[in-house]
């Protein structure tokens, strides 16, 4: 249970794509809860522009952390 890739490196304006090719369902969740994907089941994406660095986890799994840095 973890995101691939768990740290990204991206420039100001790029959008990263988070597709669940799991067997459970997980989301995508910033830190302080700014914005979440909801749940995603199998084989469901969900699409976030970044203009900052941000840490990011899973609500559904609480192990499940990542972030993305923005350059």
């Amino acid at each position: 249970m973890k995101f691939n890739p768990d740290e990204l490196t991206i420039q100001a304006g790029d959008t990263v794509i988070w597709i669940n090719n799991d067997i459970t369902n997980h989301c995508v969740t910033e830190v302080n809860k700014i914005w979440t994907s909801g749940a995603l089941t199998p084989s469901q994406s969900f699409k976030k522009v970044f203009t900052k660095t941000t840490d990011y986890f899973c609500a559904i799994h609480l192990v499940m952390k990542g972030r993305i840095t923005v350059q």
